[in-house]
């Protein structure tokens, strides 16, 4: 009886606390991969290689219906803190995201290719796309203005050409601002230009380099987690540059490196990383991660709330040269960082 009352009171003072429930498990990631059979090829099919064309183009068709054929009946879908799966959700997902504007043109920019030795057939395309704001997004009434969106897509294929997986990134709150609203500092960048070049083509090619690059940039992510500020200057090149949407120029040198990793370090409590994939591709490796904590600090564009979880996810397009890190293209959309 003692102890039973013992564990009584222990119990009622722990339900008189208020704890922070932890943030949600990375959701980008492929639950039931598919083996790739001995019979498939070891380089992407013709369709696989035609994929970015067919994907932007069914993007820019009316109602999207030229999509519902490319996209498998149990595709997955994810963008920030939507995810869905299956053929019907993933359209209607793509409609909720570009479906509010008019008049859509998407270019390729840049695709990393890999091939049939993987799990997967992926491949990540580097997209813009151009139109009028005809419909409500983000709460903005329709203001008929036009916009222009820079993104970055995973997909994984089968050999047939057939989306299974996609993961979409772009940054809301840039195309908000576009349209007059979000936070005064992105209303004051330059609307970035709708690039017309034709796009450029990497495939991975197998050799060990690949396999290093890879590693490079997963020691830079775990590093990030141990609070290793060291290490995780060490894989970067002293030019280096750190590309990402919200900003006119790119980030340079390792100062501001270490101011980024000083900035997460210092805000998150708890900072946990997760790399959900990653592959090499020539001198590329493409890594999408996910980072998770509790807030102690202030980040840019996201509001203070001391102990909120937070997670979002990240994709890296990291260009290596003489072992070293020297470009950084990020992929992210803060508005996540704050959705839970």
């Amino acid at each position: 009886m003692a102890a039973l009352a013992l564990l009584a009171a222990f119990a009622q003072a722990c339900a008189s606390e208020t704890v922070a429930m932890w943030p949600a498990p990375p959701v980008h990631f492929l639950t039931a991969p598919i083996v790739a059979s001995a019979s498939s090829p070891t380089t992407p099919t013709d369709k696989e290689r035609g994929l970015a064309d067919s994907y932007m183009k069914a993007l820019a068709s009316p109602g999207f219906v030229e999509l519902g054929p490319i996209v498998d009946e149990q595709a997955r879908f994810a963008l920030g803190a939507r995810n869905t799966h299956g053929r019907e959700r993933v359209l209607k997902e793509h409609n909720d995201v570009f479906g509010a504007f008019d008049q859509r043109h998407f270019v390729t920019n840049r695709v990393w290719l890999t091939d049939s030795t993987r799990p997967l057939d992926s491949q990540a395309l580097e997209w813009t796309m151009t139109g009028i704001h005809a419909r409500p997004f983000l709460g903005v009434a329709p203001t008929h203005k036009p916009v222009v969106i820079k993104g970055l897509t995973l997909l994984w294929t089968s050999d047939s050409g057939i989306i299974s997986d996609l993961h979409v990134y772009f940054d809301e709150e840039l195309i908000r601002a576009q349209l007059g609203g979000g936070p005064a500092e992105l209303q004051k960048l330059v609307t970035p230009l709708a690039d017309s070049e034709a796009h450029q083509t990497y495939e991975r090619s197998g050799a060990p380099q690949e396999a290093t690059n890879v590693a490079l940039a997963r020691a830079m992510i775990q590093a990030l987690e141990d609070g290793q500020e060291t290490s995780f200057l060490a894989t970067f090149d002293d030019k280096l540059e750190i590309t990402s949407l919200d900003h006119a120029e790119p980030a340079r040198g390792k100062i501001a490196a270490r101011q980024y990793f000083q900035s997460m370090r210092s805000s998150i409590r708890h900072l946990d990383t997760v790399v959900q994939n990653a592959w090499g591709v020539g001198s590329f490796a493409v890594v999408e991660y996910a980072i998770t904590g509790l807030q102690q600090a202030p980040l840019p564009r996201i509001p203070f709330a001391a102990g909120r979880p937070l997670h979002t996810q990240f994709v890296d397009i990291v260009e290596i040269k003489d072992g070293r890190m020297a470009h950084i293209w990020r992929y992210a959309d803060p508005i996540a960082f704050a959705s839970l």
